[in-house]
């Protein structure tokens, strides 16, 4: 059974600031002198689904505040038009005796219901970690975010400074986005090779001559792939099988001998010129006449070639429908007809078209070695086609995700199961964090319909803004098992 296995691309929305890049924001000193200024550093914003979260580092080294005076700093998250505000929790950084003051009477009542009060130890290096936390509103996005800066301690809103912090940026949903990959499953590493070699045999006979005519070049088809195979320590070759063809000329017994023969006589020359178990190679099988391959011909030929092309079709498909339903006495007449009836047509096809169809196909299955993590990542650099899927997963998790090492060996992964759909998926939500959409769908329409699946599309759809579609494949995914909370938490953000 496959497994999943879950990459958060962040469970919180990190929301970006304009002045983000700045390492201090200085907040108050311009006017009142040096024994007043404040900075802020560390400057970040956070959104949950239901908060908006503020830090800041507020750094109090350059402020003296007088043993009976306080200072007050108030965040505030403001409109952009400036109609709408909430105030978040105050700093009130006390002297000496103000703070005895407080403590004895309680806080001044302009802050008293949401405030942090502090000593400030004059002289000394003091940081104070700030953190509030307000209910989410649809006009904070985009909203500027302030500190207010009472530094009189007077609450004469007319004396306050204000100092500009930042302004916030729109959620963006490549930081709310939920991925998962699927883990492939561990598979048999069998492997089939398909081929044809146009073997030439002396006429009506059957032995294997390796150097009459061309046979020498269309035997390297088959043994140069096997030659390789079996130098490979790491491939197993499990079975050799021929099967032999015949033009359609001679009277059909004749050519199932002929055919029948030949693929026997080729399979044990083949046999013979290596040391495989004699289990390897399967016995040779023929087709007596190759109707299939005349029709194919036919069918791509015009009619200035073949005047008569349809009704010569026609007599093949009758004589293809006839072997099909085990009858085979009739095709011999049927190929007189042919020849009788369209002579000049007749010798074009037995000249330039029944060579071809005499040939021999050859199918090679082997196996790979299953190999170790540390034999796998070496087999993965010169010959990564002897890995399975699983393996080639395996070699992937020992780099940095996503990075461009690990994205080529998932490419890779593709480029050898290219209609596997775990191996399909896997690279889609790695397109999809490379932000190449137009590449993950079309790997996602190999993808199948697992939940996982489902998922990824669910994700692209949300990018694109496609809410309904979105939440309709989530749901999907949903009823197949699927934690699928983070990216509904996603839209409702989004929207």
């Amino acid at each position: 059974m496959n497994c999943s296995k879950s990459f958060i691309i962040s469970a919180l929305l990190l929301v970006t600031a304009t002045l983000a890049a700045q390492q201090s924001i200085q907040l108050t000193g311009l006017k009142k002198g040096a024994d007043t200024q404040v900075s802020v550093q560390n400057f970040q914003v956070v959104r949950t689904a239901q908060k908006t979260l503020v830090t800041m580092d507020f750094i109090l080294d350059q402020l003296d505040v007088p043993s009976n005076r306080y200072r007050a700093f108030t965040p505030v998250i403001r409109s952009t038009d400036g109609q709408q505000e909430q105030r978040l929790k105050t700093l009130i950084v006390s002297g000496r005796r103000q703070n005895i003051v407080f403590e004895r009477d309680g806080i001044d009542e302009r802050y008293a219901a949401n405030c942090d009060n502090i000593r400030r130890q004059n002289g000394e290096p003091q940081t104070y970690s700030y953190n509030d936390a307000a209910e989410n509103q649809p006009w904070f996005s985009a909203a500027n975010v302030y500190v207010e800066c009472d530094l009189c301690g007077c609450g004469d809103q007319l004396k306050n400074e204000e100092a500009f912090v930042a302004q916030l940026l729109p959620p963006d949903p490549y930081d709310l986005i939920h991925l998962v990959d699927v883990v492939p499953a561990p598979q048999k590493k069998e492997r089939n090779l398909h081929g044809s070699a146009y073997i030439t045999f002396v006429v009506d006979r059957w032995e294997m001559k390796p150097d009459y005519m061309n046979n020498r070049r269309e035997l390297r088809k088959i043994t140069d792939t096997l030659d390789v195979m079996v130098a490979d320590p790491n491939v197993s070759v499990r079975q050799v099988k021929i099967h032999g063809w015949a033009s359609p000329e001679s009277p059909y017994e004749h050519n199932r001998m002929l055919a029948t023969n030949r693929a026997k006589s080729l399979t044990d020359y083949v046999s013979r010129l290596y040391n495989l178990p004699a289990s390897v190679f399967a016995p040779a099988e023929a087709t007596p006449e190759n109707w299939i391959g005349l029709r194919k011909a036919v069918v791509e030929m015009g009619t200035d070639i073949l005047p008569h092309k349809e009704q010569i079709l026609k007599t093949i498909d009758k004589v293809l429908a006839d072997i099909a339903a085990g009858v085979t006495t009739k095709a011999d007449r049927d190929e007189h007809s042919i020849r009788d009836t369209y002579t000049d047509e007749y010798r074009y096809l037995l000249r330039e078209v029944y060579p071809g169809l005499r040939r021999s196909d050859y199918d090679i299955s082997f196996n790979f070695s299953d190999f170790t993590l540390e034999q796998a990542k070496e087999i993965y650099k010169k010959r990564p086609y002897q890995l399975s899927l699983r393996e080639l997963w395996d070699v992937a998790q020992t780099l940095e995700p996503y990075s461009p090492d690990y994205n080529k060996v998932l490419q890779t992964a593709v480029n050898i199961y290219p209609d596997d759909p775990v191996a399909n998926l896997n690279l889609a939500n790695v397109a999809i964090r490379q932000k190449d959409l137009l590449k993950a769908e079309t790997l996602l329409d190999k993808a199948g319909d697992s939940a996982e699946a489902l998922n990824a599309r669910a994700v692209v759809a949300i990018i694109q803004q496609r809410y309904a579609d979105a939440e309709r494949l989530l749901q999907q995914a949903q009823q197949k098992g699927l934690d699928v909370e983070k990216n509904l938490d996603a839209i409702k953000q989004l929207r």
